[in-house]
């Protein structure tokens, strides 16, 4: 949980810097969710998954993310984010859970690969080439 809780503390210093803001919007649920708070800029719920699942093992999966101000980057600079804290913190893979078609054609950008038609996982290898290649 601990390991846990530092992952939290990046992903928040990494939305303050970027979006600007002076308080706290994550938090760390019992069941080893990231979430914040509802407000007009972000939306991201993310679950951390060591065990497999309908997703591999050592999975970070984006359950929600959407930014007020669609189609400037900050999906893709999140993504870039959450590569290099996958692999500061052990995660082999990168999951988005029932995409829409806006974030299923964003993951089929990246490389992901569809589980079953609405759920995508790419190895965080394989997202660390794409952004390499960019």
């Amino acid at each position: 949980m601990i390991e846990y809780e530092e992952l939290k503390n990046d992903i928040e210093r990494y939305l303050m810097e970027r979006f600007k803001y002076r308080k706290s919007l994550v938090s760390l649920t019992i069941d080893n969710v990231i979430a914040t708070r509802r407000n007009s800029c972000i939306d991201l719920y993310l679950r951390i998954r060591k065990v497999e699942s309908l997703f591999p093992p050592d999975c970070l999966i984006i359950a929600r993310l959407g930014f007020s101000k669609e189609r400037i980057g900050h999906g893709t600079q999140f993504l870039r984010f959450l590569t290099e804290v996958a692999l500061k913190y052990g995660f082999r893979y990168i999951g988005i859970e029932c995409a829409n078609m806006k974030s299923g054609a964003f993951a089929k950008k990246l490389g992901f690969c569809s589980i079953d038609g609405e759920n995508f996982t790419i190895a965080v290898n394989n997202l660390m080439n794409y952004f390499s290649m960019e």
